[in-house]
Formats: structure tokens, sequence, C-alpha cells
């Protein structure tokens, strides 16, 4: 191949990349503008929602499913908001924290499972699902960064940030699922009676655990609970950590030793686990680790009286 023909093909692959990346550029800026007008659903309403309220709140509760299905922020102070997200953990909810105005004073109540922090295999992979404001907070870029979840092309095109979410937006976008200005991120269960009367039966045929005795601190969830504690303390932020109740907590060794912990490094800390071990209705629940309505309802006014009278 000659000179001449090798230069040429480089100019070529050259101007083939930069258009590409000038495309990749107002798709991602047409996404965003699609995207940023949606507020319902928890692929990206849920977290717009919070971007667009988290600076007047005076209460944001965090945490996986159980937070979302078991807290109603608005029976405990307003404004409030449930950030409550099934399936994530505590990197995702340390970077939503981290976002939060640094004067205001504000309550925040975080859930944490004590089994989940002594997990060991936890790689904060739920950073990814921030990852269409990837290119655009840089809190959650440098986060996503350090914990090794970005994709590398990423960083070049931006647009891959909305990958496998762009039907979810557009569904959303079109035909909302309720009026975000009448939600507050609280979703409550309401169990059918054959739901109801599945879990009986599980519970019925229940097996015996085995629980584990020696437990060794998740190096992300230490990493995280000292900046977390760290950030607040800066921030004028009163931090309180829970763990939601269970329909019976059989291995007690990792609560034992996560409050222990909480105490050691100044965390509040309350340990619901139990909550409704004296007084257990099946009408409470809608299997062994999530809260009904009528659960849910009454483990916030209680935590109200405890926590916050």
């Amino acid at each position: 191949m000659s000179k001449d023909s090798l230069s040429h093909i480089i100019k070529v692959v050259f101007l083939v990349l930069f258009i590409s990346f000038i495309l990749d550029k107002i798709v991602f800026h047409l996404l965003n503008k699609v995207s940023d007008q949606v507020f319902s659903g928890q692929s990206i309403g849920k977290l717009n929602h919070y971007l667009k309220v988290k600076d007047e709140l005076d209460l944001i509760v965090f945490g996986s499913s159980r937070a979302n299905h078991h807290v109603d922020p608005t029976l405990l102070t307003t404004p409030s908001f449930n950030m409550g997200v099934n399936g994530k953990m505590i990197a995702y909810f340390a970077t939503l924290m981290k976002l939060l105005p640094k004067g205001k004073e504000q309550i925040i109540l975080l859930h944490i499972d004590p089994s989940n922090a002594y997990i060991n295999y936890y790689k904060a992979g739920d950073l990814r699902f921030l990852s269409t404001k990837y290119n655009r907070y840089e809190t959650i870029k440098m986060e996503t960064d350090r914990m090794g979840q970005q994709n590398i092309l990423q960083k070049f095109y931006w647009s891959l940030s909305y990958n496998g979410m762009i039907l979810g937006i557009l569904k959303n976008y079109f035909s909302p699922n309720y009026d975000y200005k009448n939600y507050w991120g609280y979703d409550p269960i309401y169990p059918s009676n054959p739901q109801r009367k599945i879990f009986e039966e599980i519970l019925k045929t229940e097996k015996e655990i085995t629980c584990q005795d020696t437990l060794t601190l998740d190096e992300i969830h230490q990493i995280y609970l000292e900046e977390i504690k760290l950030f607040c303390d800066k921030n004028n932020k009163q931090l309180i950590v829970f763990t939601s109740p269970e329909y019976n907590d059989n291995c007690k060794n990792d609560n034992l030793q996560f409050s222990a912990l909480m105490k050691k490094m100044g965390f509040t800390y309350y340990d619901f686990s139990d909550f409704f071990k004296t007084n257990n209705s099946i009408s409470y629940w809608k299997d062994k680790l999530h809260l009904s309505n009528k659960g849910a309802e009454i483990f916030t006014q209680e935590m109200k009286r405890i926590i916050f009278e």
C-alpha cells in the first residue's frame, strides 16, 4: 500500500470518527431534552423528580425496596421525599446524597439491611443506573469512575448513557404513570388475596436456615459509611440509619454486629427488624421482607413516634 493510500484511509477514518462524535452529541442533547421532562417511572422519572426537588426538602428517605415500600415520608414531615429504589444499595444512595445542598438543614433516613453490609461480593454495580447523568453531574461521574462501573466508550460517546432505557423513557414521556406533583416517592403495596394465600403457604413450608457465625464488613460499605458520615457532619444533615421490619429474622449475628459498628462509628441507628414480632398479622405483609400498605402505615407512624417525638 502506498503512502498516499494509507494517508487517505487515515483521513477517512478520522473524518468518520469526527462525524460520529458530533452526531453522538446531537443525539445526547436531544435525549436529554426528552428525558428531562419525564418524572414518572423508576427507570429515570423518580431520579429526575428527586433532582428537581432535592434542594427544597426537609427530609429524604434513601434505600432499597424496603425503604421505598415501607416509609411514607409525608407522615413524618413535609416537604419530604422517599428516594427508595428497588434493588439499589449504598453506592447508589451515597452518590445521590452527595448531590444535596451543602448548607440546608435536612434529615436523612438511610435504610441498610445488615445482611447486605456483610455480603462481600457487592461491586457498586447499581451506579450504572445513574448512567444517564454520568456526563452531566461531576459527582456521579467521579463515583462511577472510582468504583470501576463506567463504560469507557461512554466518556467519548455520551448517548451510550441511554442504552437500554430509551423505550422506558418514551413510554413515560408520552404516557406518565401518575401525576408527579402529587407523588412523594412512597410506593405502598396492596397484596391481592391470591398473593396473601401464596405467602401463607410459603410460611407453612419454611425450612430452617443456617446462620453465618463469621462476618466481615463489605469494603464498599465501609468506604461509603465513612463518607456519608463525614458529608452529613459537614453539611448540616441529621443522618439516621435504620433497618426495616422482617416477618421473622432468624439470624441475629449480622444485626448485632452491625448495631455495634453503627455505635462505634457514631451513627444514630434503629434496628426495626423485630418491630412486628409481638403483634404480627399476615395482613401487614406482602412477603417476608416487604410490608403491605397496612403494615407500612403502622410502621411509619411508630417510626415517627420513636425517632421524632
